[in-house]
């Protein structure tokens, strides 16, 4: 009867964790549709701001300036021998191997610069590559986690002062940015995007050139570009954090929906185990009470009972 109880309180947990795990994927299925819409128009508007740029840059490079020129954010350093990283990552677990993707590039990237002669600092987004980073007693210069609407323009903005004044200050030669860009709910990749310095590419040059002439600046083309550029700046960071967004949703709706599918499973072989004991109970229930039987009807009649 023992084994029989320890089964029941065994299927009412798997049964527990199932509607958890399934309520988990419903809800990050939910989530999931509206990121990867919003993710989906913010890589197209960044695709649109590319092709500005490119053209304004085919047009500079046509009369003989180079864009560089004209903006601190276009223009490489020298020398690396600091650089910042935006390290993306979830609040929470249950998304697969999201967050340790993400983790394992950011330290093979610690790694690299270390080897280089760089100092690395990092900014981090999300509890989970914060507590990786500060158990490795790594420098991290600023960190928040997430709210509840997921991406707002004021973690926008706040990421793109930081970043500006890291760099502008000279604090920084380079930053760059660990997230997981999102293609389907399936098919996620951890990557290593430099923000600053601006690289500028895309387009085609011809058409480029030809459209780029009838652009005309007030008040000047250098505040013109660095408005520009700022601006193309914060579209980055909105796009990166949108596709890390998408991503954890999508590997949080996997892994539930893989976990309520094990739950299954799992729940099937404890009830065939179940009704095993349970008729191997019922069975020597039986037994017992043809045993006592036997025995009321041998006492009565004065005989010893045999079966």
């Amino acid at each position: 009867m023992g084994k029989l109880t320890e089964v029941r309180d065994r299927i009412r947990a798997v049964e527990y964790i199932q509607r958890i795990t399934r309520t988990l994927a419903t809800v990050a299925a939910a989530r999931l549709s509206r990121a990867r819409r919003r993710a989906a128009g913010m890589r197209e508007y960044a695709a649109r701001f590319r092709e500005i740029l490119y053209r304004q840059q085919a047009h500079l490079a046509r009369v003989g300036l180079e864009i560089v020129r004209y903006s601190d954010l276009l223009k490489p350093r020298a020398s690396v021998r600091s650089v910042a990283v935006l390290v993306v990552t979830a609040d929470r677990g249950m998304c697969g191997g999201y967050n340790l993707e993400a983790c394992r590039l950011t330290s093979a990237a610690w790694e690299k610069s270390r080897k280089a002669g760089q100092r690395m600092q990092f900014i981090v987004i999300g509890r989970k590559g914060y507590r990786f980073l500060a158990k490795r007693h790594a420098p991290i210069v600023h960190r928040e986690g997430w709210s509840r609407e997921g991406i707002s323009a004021n973690v926008v903005e706040r990421l793109v002062k930081l970043l500006l004044n890291l760099y502008r200050s000279g604090e920084v030669d380079e930053v760059h940015a660990v997230y997981t860009e999102f293609h389907t709910a399936l098919h996620r990749e951890p990557r290593v995007r430099r923000l600053l310095p601006i690289q500028v590419e895309g387009g085609t040059e011809a058409g480029a050139v030809a459209s780029a002439e009838r652009w005309h600046y007030e008040p000047s083309f250098h505040d013109v570009l660095d408005e520009l550029l700022t601006l193309y700046l914060r579209v980055q960071l909105s796009g990166l954090l949108l596709e890390s967004h998408a991503s954890e949703q999508g590997a949080r709706m996997i892994t539930m929906e893989e976990a309520t599918e094990r739950a299954d499973k799992a729940l099937q072989g404890y009830r065939v185990q179940h009704n095993r004991l349970r008729r191997e109970v019922i069975t020597t229930d039986l037994l017992g009470a043809l045993f006592a039987s036997r025995a009321i009807e041998a006492s009565a009649s004065g005989t010893p009972g045999t079966l």
